[in-house]
């Protein structure tokens, strides 16, 4: 499912229009490349992204698993910045958490068991 998939490692919300990061896991491709919450998109290998919607943003990375690079112009405090981020295969313990957490939302024990 997960086994060999590229991950970015941040969260992102839409800010109607754009797109801004909410947060970014930590030791995640994103965090070590300098991408930080409240960062405003600009634009994602050469798109801009100033009033694209979070769907449009995932295509654009499932676009980009292939090679894993990014390029990203961000706005940081009324600045732009470029970004370069490589997105990184999930880790077992990544997959493990997910699965876990998707199990424990989507599936109840089965009787009320706890």
């Amino acid at each position: 499912m997960l086994s060999g998939r590229r991950y970015l490692g941040a969260t992102i919300e839409d800010k109607n229009p754009g797109l801004v990061v909410k947060a970014v896991h930590e030791n995640g491709p994103a965090a070590r490349n300098g991408l930080r919450p409240g960062d405003r998109l600009i634009a994602l290998n050469g798109k801009s992204l100033t009033k694209a919607t979070a769907k449009e943003f995932k295509q654009l990375l499932a676009d980009a698993r292939e090679t894993g690079r990014l390029f990203m112009i961000i706005s940081r405090r009324n600045a732009y910045q470029k970004l370069e981020i490589r997105l990184e295969p999930y880790t077992k313990e990544q997959i493990s958490k997910i699965i876990a957490a998707h199990l424990s939302m989507n599936h109840p024990t089965p009787g009320g068991a706890h």
